[in-house]
């Protein structure tokens, strides 16, 4: 899977950082619903957070940064997965 969008909500929720990926799961009123990776900035700590899930492309995911914006551990989560950025 390749990465399309990256979002930092700046902290508002424990999945600060929404990864979407390329691969659409569902639509929902016609709206695709995304493959994603949420992380927090220590994704890989004991009280991290780091999960795969589902979204809807949105303003609710926060602003859109580039990879080189992620934390060093969030980037490195990317690579372990493999994804292409």
């Amino acid at each position: 899977m390749k990465i399309t969008n990256i979002y930092d909500n700046r902290g508002k929720t424990a999945d600060r950082y929404t990864v979407v990926l390329d691969q659409i799961i569902d639509t929902q009123n016609g709206t695709p619903v995304h493959a994603c990776l949420g992380m927090f900035e220590k994704p890989k700590h004991p009280q991290g957070f780091c999960q795969h899930g589902e979204c809807v492309i949105g303003s609710h995911l926060g602003m859109e940064i580039e990879v080189d914006h992620l934390p060093q551990e969030c980037q490195d989560v990317l690579k372990e997965y493999d994804y292409a950025c």
